[in-house]
């Protein structure tokens, strides 16, 4: 768990949730016929009980049909955008036939001082006569530049000169990697820049929580989406999550962020990179117990143990017993004991000799 979700579960259970309470900024023309149905529109949205349903009045049929979590912007915080945090409605704006909606989650700490979570965009359009509410990536992704090479649809700015060698590597990827895991190959999205705040500003999120500091590669993977911020046209780490992850729901968290991570890295730098990075870290604290190492998170801003440490004990297991064995590892369980069970049935160590190994098997990788 990251520090972010930390924050937002510590508001969480800190506060009594809100319900969604929506205010508005100066709104030009507010008496306005349509700008009052879109006012209705975003306050029933807002408030309806079956965002998480199968349909949705207040959204478009299109999306509905073909996504089963259509609005995009829910899962972009945890555990959901609508946590319950007080909307305030900065501005509604018209263009021809599209409405922009620009929303800010905020709310006033004691000390009077603000603590927002994101200003975010909705689109709003008329369907059947009746404006309903849109994805911001929806309407945001006309206008860059698409290209697509296998079953992967590669959406990138204008600035961005397209690698065809990089993509195809990235389709290869794909179809041996379904056939490792037995899965069916899926057509997804992938959305790329050089920096990861231009995804977010593509998504229609102008604003987030942890926004800003160094830019480093990152990326996110969803339902029929991959977003990568600065590794361009290949970035398997996501694309493994989006390929392999939904097939196997009886796995821990450890073992698709190991797993992944073992394939493609994370935030950039390779599985290698990050085993020296922490090899050298635990040889300066040996007051660490990696028989508990599932309790740790970050090592830093990059490195974190659930992939470097997941990460390492996927290799293991992928050189002592193949594909056959990383198959059966995402099948292990979801719980704690699971996973270290899993790692005695697959390694033949036990977790009370897990620190002495693990801090053997990273001094050994760190050397090659």
């Amino acid at each position: 768990m990251n520090l972010f979700r930390i924050t937002i579960i510590s508001f969480i259970l800190s506060t009594h949730v809100f319900a969604q309470k929506v205010t508005y900024n100066h709104i030009v023309d507010s008496t306005d016929t349509e700008t009052k149905e879109v006012i209705s529109l975003i306050e029933n949205y807002l408030n309806s009980t079956s965002k998480d349903q199968k349909e949705n009045p207040f959204w478009n049929t299109e999306e509905q049909l073909n996504h089963k979590n259509f609005d995009f912007l829910e899962s972009e915080f945890t555990p959901s955008l609508y946590m319950g945090f007080p909307v305030h409605v900065l501005s509604i704006k018209f263009k021809n036939d599209v409405c922009q909606i620009k929303v800010q989650f905020s709310y006033y700490k004691e000390d009077g001082t603000p603590y927002i979570l994101a200003i975010v965009n909705y689109i709003a359009k008329k369907e059947n006569g009746r404006y309903k509410l849109y994805n911001a990536l929806s309407h945001n992704k006309q206008q860059w530049n698409c290209t697509t090479v296998g079953v992967v649809d590669f959406y990138y700015p204008k600035y961005h000169s397209f690698n065809y060698q990089k993509a195809q590597k990235l389709t290869n990827f794909i179809t041996a990697i379904c056939k490792h895991f037995a899965v069916p190959i899926k057509p997804f999205e992938y959305f790329l820049a050089d920096d990861y705040d231009e995804i977010q500003v593509l998504k229609g999120i102008d604003y987030y929580l942890g926004m800003g500091g160094k830019s480093i590669p990152g990326g996110k993977a969803t339902d029929d989406k991959v977003y990568c911020g600065g590794l361009g046209e290949y970035y398997v780490h996501e694309v493994f999550h989006l390929q392999i992850g939904q097939h196997f729901p009886d796995k821990h968290f450890w073992t698709s962020e190991g797993i992944a991570t073992f394939l493609g890295g994370s935030r950039g730098k390779d599985l290698s990179w990050h085993i020296k990075r922490t090899n050298r870290y635990l040889q300066q604290h040996p007051e660490i117990d990696l028989k508990e190492m599932l309790k740790l998170t970050n090592l830093d801003h990059q490195t974190s143990y659930h992939y470097v440490l997941g990460g390492l004990i996927a290799k293991k297991i992928w050189e002592k017993g193949g594909w056959d064995s990383l198959k059966d590892l995402m099948s292990s369980g979801v719980t704690d004991d699971n996973y270290y069970r899993a790692i005695e049935k697959n390694l033949e160590v036990k977790r009370t000799d897990l620190n002495a190994y693990i801090r053997a098997q990273l001094a050994y990788e760190s050397k090659k």
